[in-house]
């Protein structure tokens, strides 16, 4: 697939008419230093979802001064889900940018209605996608005079996307942006007799069609056990903590389990597991008013940066696959 990449450059020259009796001479204002801002996107994907299309407007930035700064992205197009785990897509290349903060950044884009604009392939065909506000929120950024910030932008569809009369909704609760230097990734090997156990004590359970989805639930460091795993309710229960995000398990050619989580904050982690993702609502508190149980407590993990940022850490749950690692490759970490 070709990536289409927007190079912008904004010029911070002004050009002032000059006193005295020659009325057209002019001077030139110094040029503010300037550093470079490169912003990307990728997201964590989500069962019975084919496609998820987004339609980019224009990146929106103000500075310190409060000069806002548009830069027009000429409505990009793609599929998001073709850039999960560690990969991502560059929607803007080290533009050049005056140094100083920068806050109330988005990137805007088309809302869909099925024909035009942001859209989702589902099984039942293809419906229109609103996203909260019509913007996609970018963290508060500050620019170096000399230096490349690189951020990506993480969308984690489990949690964010809901389907309500026919049209998607995708939520701001689900996306963070980070400092590319500043983050690591998640590769987590899973062992199968979790995945059998899991599906042998809730037969009764057993979705439509005899596919359980099997999700990874990340929490931060304050859940200590499985009786604060919460699941994706927006509402979670008294003594519950909600998933800092949610990703599916997966089985390759060779019959191993894996599941991978990109683009996270350097810091410490605690990773559930469950095979009832599909009693799961991303908004319902299922835990204290449905049938979803979080079946398994994974321990603790530490995801580090490395020297550049963009660190892999492996973490076992049970007794793992065997090293026998899948579903990460590529991208622009660190």
């Amino acid at each position: 697939m070709t990536i289409c990449k927007t190079v912008l450059v904004l010029s911070s020259i002004f050009w002032l008419g000059a006193c005295g009796s020659d009325g057209d001479s002019t001077v030139t204002a110094p040029k503010l230093p300037q550093g470079k801002f490169s912003l990307a996107i990728s997201d964590s994907p989500m069962t019975g979802v084919s496609h998820v299309g987004m339609v980019m407007g224009e990146l929106v930035m103000t500075d310190a001064a409060g000069v806002i700064h548009r830069h027009d992205l000429q409505s990009m197009a793609f599929n998001l889900l073709d850039y999960q785990g560690i990969d991502s897509h560059l929607m803007v290349d080290s533009i050049d940018l005056p140094s100083g903060q920068y806050h109330d950044a988005y990137v805007t884009i088309h809302q869909g209605d099925g024909n035009q604009g942001c859209y989702v392939e589902d099984g039942q065909g293809r419906h229109g996608l609103h996203v909260e506000n019509g913007q996609l929120p970018v963290s508060d950024v500050e620019i170096v005079a000399g230096q490349h910030l690189a951020i990506t932008m993480e969308i984690d569809l489990y949690r964010g996307l809901s389907q309500e009369q026919g049209q998607y909704n995708l939520s701001h609760e689900a996306m963070w942006s980070i400092d590319n230097s500043h983050m690591g990734h998640l590769l987590g090997e899973v062992d199968p007799q979790w995945i059998a156990d899991c599906e042998t004590a809730y037969t009764d359970l057993t979705p439509t069609g005899g596919q359980f989805n099997h999700l990874a639930y990340l929490y931060p460091e304050q859940v200590t056990n499985i009786n604060q795993m919460a699941d994706m309710g927006t509402n979670p229960p008294a003594s519950f903590t909600a998933p800092t995000a949610v990703s599916p398990m997966m089985q390759d050619i060779d019959g191993n389990w894996h599941f991978s989580m990109g683009y996270l904050p350097a810091g410490n982690y605690r990773v559930g597991y469950s095979c009832l993702g599909h009693l799961d609502d991303p908004i319902a508190d299922d835990i204290s008013s449905g049938s979803f149980v979080m079946f398994k407590d994974s321990g603790s993990i530490t995801i580090e940066t490395g020297t550049q940022g963009g660190q892999q850490t492996v973490h076992e749950c049970g007794n793992g696959n065997g090293g026998h690692h899948g579903g990460m490759h590529g991208g622009m970490g660190g």
